[in-house]
């Protein structure tokens, strides 16, 4: 049994018996908390060809049960190994992923969208529709003119996105398909597809837009054309479910505001666990892009955006 990264739980990949990862949750976790992700995950299993976790029943027979630790008694599920490496691992990535990321996407969201649960209706600092949670945070950055980058993302997003968003299709949402949650894997001839959309941690009742968003600003890190990847994972989501032009036109500002929030966040949490490389594990990459904020045209983006709609409408 090994251990994996976590920001909150204890997660265990189990290779003897039955194979699987093992989640013991953090202390006094609400149970209605693993109840949500146990049941959109048994929700998924009944769809073909989406590649999510299964749940692992316990000997008992049980989705859920409660362990005895060393400081207290904690809540233990179990789901399946999925194949592949994390996107985050993979090298290298070509377009045609991007658009395979892009269609997984969409599949997920066609199947969540008769699916619901009171277990959706959460408040979580990571929820794009309330992201201004961040703002008051932003001076831990520290550094001037980063602390001027983020603040004018968190000003744009209040004063045209925000409540925008609260009129945008809502459903059940993954709400962080960053690169560490999605799997891949490669075949003979080199060609790398998804084999894996994992971690539902996060999951809520939200605008779809958000998951796409979030999903995004992931997929352009570490690139050298991330433009022309964001409008291929479009072409590949929008084949499945369509965005509208209104849609279109937040997905930049959008996927900036999730990576404003992802280093607010690293600077908030690397004060509360200094010793913890998770909490920082995007914090690089995510300013390489943000610092280099005034080398894109907004305009040029929503043009490039609006392109992969036109190219699917015209089919």
């Amino acid at each position: 049994m090994s251990r994996l990264p976590g920001e909150y739980d204890w997660n265990f990949q189990v290779s003897g018996g039955v194979v699987g990862i093992l989640k013991i949750m953090r202390k006094d976790c609400d149970r209605a908390f693993v109840e949500t992700q146990v049941a959109m995950l048994n929700h998924l299993a009944q769809v073909d060809n989406l590649p999510t976790p299964s749940v692992i029943r316990s000997v008992n027979g049980n989705n859920i049960e409660c362990v005895e630790t060393k400081d207290t008694k904690r809540l233990a599920w179990m789901i399946s190994l999925l194949p592949g490496q994390t996107l985050a691992s993979a090298t290298p990535i070509g377009l045609s992923l991007m658009r395979d990321i892009g269609l997984s996407l969409g599949r997920l969201h066609v199947a969540l969208k008769d699916f619901s649960h009171p277990g959706l209706d959460r408040t979580l600092k990571w929820d794009l529709k309330a992201a201004d949670w961040f703002e008051p945070f932003v001076p831990k950055i520290q550094d001037p003119a980063r602390i001027a980058t983020v603040s004018r993302v968190f000003a744009d997003y209040k004063s045209c996105h925000q409540s925008h968003l609260k009129s945008l299709p809502q459903q059940a949402i993954h709400n962080d398909l960053n690169d560490h949650n999605v799997l891949v894997t490669t075949d003979g001839d080199g060609t790398s597809s998804v084999s894996g959309l994992i971690d539902f941690g996060d999951i809520l009742y939200g605008p779809v837009l958000a998951d796409v968003a979030i999903a995004g600003a992931y997929l352009i890190l570490n690139c050298d054309n991330p433009i022309e990847r964001l409008a291929v994972f479009l072409h590949g989501y929008q084949s499945v479910r369509p965005l509208t032009e209104a849609e279109i036109d937040a997905v930049w500002p959008l996927v900036l505001t999730r990576l404003a929030a992802s280093v607010t966040n690293a600077a908030i949490m690397k004060q509360e666990k200094p010793d913890d490389p998770y909490v920082v594990v995007t914090e690089g990459p995510a300013w390489q892009l943000l610092d280099q904020l005034d080398a894109f045209d907004e305009a040029v983006i929503r043009l490039r955006m609006r392109q992969t709609r036109q190219e699917l409408l015209a089919r």
